[in-house]
Order: C-alpha cells, then structure tokens, then sequence
C-alpha cells in the first residue's frame, strides 16, 4: 500500500463525488509528483461524473466553467482554499492541428481516459491503490519518460508533447525512451505548427532544468526546430588557443556553470550565437570573431521576439549577450564608472555570465583569478557605499543654483564632480564638492558671488 498524503479540500471534493456516487481520483502530475515525495503544485481529479452533474453536485461551492466543452470545471471546495481542476473521463477526438482534438468523448471508463494521456508516468490515478495501466510506476522508478501506446502518434495528435518530453527529461533528470526518442526525432517538423508563446513557456522551464545541458547535447536537432540559430554552431571549430571545444560544447560548458535562472542559462546558451557569422583565420590560421558580441545580440533579440518573451525577460538577455566581453578589471575606478554607467545588478549578473564563460576556456584559471579580484574590489565599492552615482554625491543640482541655472551645463559640472570623487581627487563633502565646482565655473569664465 503506498501511502500518500492528499490534502483536506481535495479528501472533500473526492468525497462529494463519491457520495453522490460517482468515480472520482486525483490523476496525472499530482500522482507522479507524490510518488516522487514532492509536494505537488496543484491537484486535478477525473471522475465518471458528467459536467452538468459536477455542477450540481457542487452546487454549494464555487465552480468556474473553465473547459467546460472539453469536461473540466474548475471548483473550490472549501473557502480559500486552492481551486481544483475537476474533469469527466474521457477520450479525445480527431486531431486536425497537431495540438487540439476536434471534439472529445465522454466515457464511464477510467482505462479509456488514462490511454489518452501523454506519457506513462502521467498517467496513473490514485484510489484505494495506484492504478496505472501503462506501467508508469516502474517507469518512475527507472527515471523513464515513455509514450502511453505508440510514439508517433502521440506527437502527431499533439506536437507539444514533443517539449514537454524534453521538458520533464530536463526536470526531472530522467532519460527518453528509444522508441519515443526516435518518433521525436522523426516527427520534429510538427513543432513548427505550435504558437510560440507555448514553446517559449516549455522552453523557459526546459532551459532550468538540473539535466538541461545533457537535453540540449542530445536532442539538439529537435531543438533546432524552434531554435534553428543554434544549428551553426554544432561541430563550429575555434580554431584559437583559448579554446578547446567548438561553439557549442563552449556554449553547453558555459550553460553547465550558470545558476538555474532562465535569463542565465540563456544568456551563456546564445552568447557566442554569432561567431559562425563573424568567423576567420588570420594567416597564421589563428580563428578571431571579432564584433561577435554585437551580432550574438542581435540574433537572440530576433529569437525572443519570435517566441514572444517577455521584455523584463529580453532586456536582461540581450544586455549580458551584447556585453559578456565586457573588460571588469580588478580596477576600483573603472569598477566604479561600469557601476556608475550600469548599475549594481547588472555588473553582478556580468560576473556570473563571465565566470560561466570562462568555465568552458582551455585554461580558465588566469580569468578566474581576474574575476575573483575584480569582485572582491566591486563588493568592498558596496560595502563601503563609495560613490559611484549622482545619487551617492553629496550635492545636489539644488546647492548648484547659487552659483547656475538648471540646465545642460549643470549636469556637466554634477558629472565632473562624480568623476573626481570616483578618482578620489576629491572628498564626497559639501565644501570640497562646491569648491571644486566653484574652480570649475571659474575656469569656463563664470563669475562666482
């Protein structure tokens, strides 16, 4: 008997439907996730009752009619409690988009709703024991993802089942069974039929998985159908000391190195996205990819847009690409004019992205130790609150009115001040910044009262 913790406004919503005798199970990820000794995100029950008859049956709860032409009613059970997707066994119809059945069928029987679900591990339900047709258990338990009854027609049905194979191969660290990889690998071109917002969602989540760099490396040719711009780079010798792999190992090394953040992984994933393009020998047949950053940035911009990301999302990307070659000297003043010109986040997220590309170096030792000092210097900046912005200094555009108008002129003499506090050739006071001012204007000719 295996034992498994359901929570109360689940127990409830089961016990309504089974005392007003229907079959009713928690099914599909909750299933999986429990038996995996995770919490799941959320609970989703099947049951044998009809839509109409769940309405009623939960006539004194709140119940949104979410999918409802295709059984799925959404229902609180308790208040305040979370919602409950709540669907009637069935089976689908005919696919004619590779992704959405016709029309679905209603049935009395639980074997026929868990024979339409994508993968085996997906599709057990839970009653007094497991029920699990399809062997999902043991493919659990030997990390397998495997197609509930013939591969290829379950990816020809719906394509995005295609992504989430890898998805939860990435996820969860399991392998892709032999069969289902191959029809994967034969039916690839149908991902071309998904929106790009669905493959963007399953990619972002494909991306942080704790075996994404292991996917990536498999099934490469899949992922190229979405994702054609990194197809280049596969086998793209460097053909430079600095270098051991070529740009896509490098790129996969750099993604191995990076925490599990989206904005991260893909950063280091396309940053070297642009070397093909930007590739040549010098005669000494030494390989150089000059302005590569440049163009590595402008292919991932064109890829976000196409996948419809979001713009916190691509802002983020599109500056650790464009500026991954970017110089942080173990120098406090230059430190302190790329804080000053970029800001204190985004010069930490440049550290992260550089240690990751210097991971995947032939000899990334010397880069580490530069970076290991150059963050030392940066985090003693912040930790002593020196001053590196307009904000940090100790006047304001206010205590320059005596001597100016506001205007153009103000804010050249408000950068000079920073400039020499930066360099430490003046004191962050008053009086020494409005000296330093007053000997400024003098200079250009202004008269001081």
């Amino acid at each position: 008997m295996i034992n498994i913790t359901i929570p109360e406004y689940v127990k409830k919503a089961l016990l309504i439907l089974q005392k007003n005798g229907y079959e009713a199970y928690p099914v599909g990820g909750c299933v999986r996730d429990s038996l995996m000794g995770k919490a799941p995100y959320d609970w989703d029950i099947t049951t044998s009752a009809l839509p109409d008859e769940m309405k009623k049956v939960f006539c004194d709860c709140r119940v949104i009619e979410t999918g409802i032409q295709h059984g799925t009613l959404t229902v609180f059970s308790q208040e305040g409690s979370p919602s409950l997707e709540i669907t009637t066994f069935r089976t689908d119809g005919d696919y004619e988009d590779h992704r959405h059945p016709q029309h679905v069928l209603f049935t009395n029987s639980l074997h026929e709703d868990l024979s339409r679900r994508d993968f085996t591990i997906n599709a057990m339900a839970l009653g007094k024991d497991i029920v699990d047709p399809f062997g999902g258990f043991k493919d659990l338990a030997e990390k397998v993802i495997r197609c509930v009854g013939e591969p290829e027609k379950r990816f020809e049905e719906d394509a995005l089942r295609i992504l989430r194979a890898l998805r939860f191969a990435s996820v969860l660290g399991f392998s892709i069974e032999a069969e289902t990889a191959k029809a994967m690998e034969k039916k690839k071109q149908l991902l071309l039929h998904i929106a790009p917002e669905r493959i963007y969602s399953e990619w972002k989540k494909m991306l942080c998985g704790q075996a994404a760099v292991q996917v990536l490396r498999r099934y490469i040719s899949v992922i190229g159908q979405f994702l054609p711009e990194l197809l280049p780079m596969c086998g793209f010798l460097q053909y430079n000391p600095h270098h051991c792999y070529d740009v896509w190992e490098h790129s996969l090394h750099a993604v191995e190195n990076t925490p599990p953040c989206f904005t991260f992984r893909m950063a280091a994933l396309f940053h070297d996205v642009g070397k093909p393009d930007t590739f040549f020998r010098d005669a000494d047949g030494i390989g150089h990819f000059y302005g590569h950053a440049r163009k590595s940035a402008e292919k991932v911009t064109h890829i976000l847009d196409r996948l419809r990301a979001d713009n916190a999302a691509k802002e983020k990307i599109e500056f650790l690409v464009a500026n991954h070659g970017l110089s942080l000297p173990p120098e406090e003043i230059l430190l302190k004019k790329r804080l000053r010109k970029f800001g204190e986040e985004a010069v930490h997220d440049l550290f992260i992205i550089q240690r990751a590309d210097a991971s995947a170096l032939a000899n990334p030792e010397e880069k580490y130790r530069e970076l290991d000092c150059a963050e030392q210097i940066f985090n003693k900046i912040l930790q002593e609150k020196q001053c590196f912005s307009l904000k940090d200094l100790m006047v304001t555009g206010e205590d320059l009115k005596a001597y100016m108008s506001p205007g153009p002129e103000m804010g050249k003499l408000l950068s000079f001040l920073l400039e020499k506090v930066m360099e430490g050739t003046c004191a962050n006071e008053k009086s020494s910044l409005l000296s330093a001012a007053q000997k400024w204007l003098q200079e250009r000719g202004r008269k001081i009262d």
